[in-house]
């Protein structure tokens, strides 16, 4: 089972920042989980919510500042400001991953702001740097999944989701989605049969506990989704 750390290594450091990404792999993450929106001049960031106010503290929507200003904006809130760590682009983050063999789960946050062509600008950065073999999108938002997938049938789509949904591994095969993204309290043995009866593979969020990433390890997920990959290695004995 992979590792993917939770928008970075965000147990022990900001969010959704290069210092997070830094420290994740550093501690052996398999790979990263991130979010990325588009500011005003349609360029990709990378942020979890819509509005900065949690992370940042500024109260502004994403969509209405530019590259510049957004990436002059010190993004710890979460831990008292006591890092000096800005929001980063999307392509600063994809110079870094083309320089590191690891996995690179970008979710496409359109599921309260749509934002125009994202897909096909992610798509176009990651080709730009050559990680097409370690990406894979995934959404709330399943337009945004499926339009991903058009315009790149070799990178990889998962459905996320936080709510039941009946037989889903099935509408994912048929749609030639190869992974599902569920909340782990969603999980049960029949979900588990049922996609490895479709071949389709499960990245799950966010298991923060023992006892959640002991249950994955049962299940054979194939990634483990979590704020402290530090403790999903050690319990995989890596």
């Amino acid at each position: 089972m992979k590792v993917l750390a939770h928008r970075g290594f965000s147990g022990a450091y900001p969010e959704n920042t290069m210092l997070a990404f830094r420290k994740a792999i550093e501690a052996g993450a398999d790979g990263i989980e991130l979010d990325i929106h588009c500011s005003s001049d349609g360029k990709l960031v990378i942020i979890h919510d819509e509005n900065l106010v949690r992370t940042t503290g500024v109260n502004a929507l994403v969509s209405d500042l530019s590259l510049k200003k957004l990436t002059s904006i010190r993004a710890s809130k979460t831990f008292d400001d006591a890092f000096d760590t800005p929001i980063p682009s999307f392509e600063e983050f994809c110079d870094f991953a083309q320089s590191h063999p690891f996995i690179t789960n970008v979710e496409i946050k359109t599921n309260a702001t749509w934002y125009q062509d994202i897909e096909q600008k992610a798509v176009d950065m990651v080709r730009s740097f050559g990680l097409e073999d370690r990406i894979i999108f995934s959404s709330f938002n399943w337009v945004s999944v499926l339009r991903a997938k058009q315009l790149a049938p070799d990178i990889p789509c998962g459905f996320l989701y936080e709510s039941q949904h009946g037989k889903l591994a099935y509408q994912a095969k048929d749609a030639g989605i190869e992974y599902l993204h569920p909340d782990f309290a969603l999980l049960s043995d029949s979900v588990v049969a049922e996609c490895l009866e479709c071949s389709v593979g499960l990245n799950v969020w966010t298991c923060n506990t023992e006892e959640r990433v002991r249950k994955l390890i049962e299940w054979n997920a194939n990634s483990v989704i979590s704020n402290y990959p530090d403790m999903c290695l050690r319990l995989l004995g890596r």
